[in-house]
């Protein structure tokens, strides 16, 4: 098979997994949106693989290193985003859980003055 029915193939497959994911809410659409970009790039490479072969030896590469430029590119990207994400719910997590506790004490204080008072 060749490389541009591939990514058409791979183009339209994430197209529609990620309208699936969407839908059945187990992705977040802020996620979508980049996955939706990814795909359409894989569907413009194979759709129009003379703009992949027009910019290749523009860059002074292979095709095919290109594509792989282009995918590793993709993945550093989608990794780098799930990193902050995953790094600000950390943050907040460790916030809400440290309020709880604070909370947790207060409650066990004032019910401790409720006791004595009784």
């Amino acid at each position: 098979m060749r490389a541009e029915y591939m990514m058409l193939a791979a183009g339209i497959s994430v197209f529609l997994l990620t309208l699936y994911w969407v839908r059945k809410r187990e992705i977040r659409e802020k996620y979508a949106v980049a996955w939706m970009a990814a795909a359409t790039i894989a569907l413009a490479a194979g759709v129009f693989p003379q703009a992949v072969m027009y910019l290749a030896p523009k860059l002074h590469m292979g095709y095919t290193s290109f594509v792989l430029l282009l995918c590793l590119i993709l993945g550093y990207f989608f990794a780098a985003c799930t990193s902050i994400s995953l790094s600000r719910q950390y943050h907040r997590n460790l916030r809400l859980t440290q309020e709880l506790a604070l909370l947790e004490n207060r409650v066990r204080k004032l019910e401790q003055e409720a006791r004595h008072k009784q």
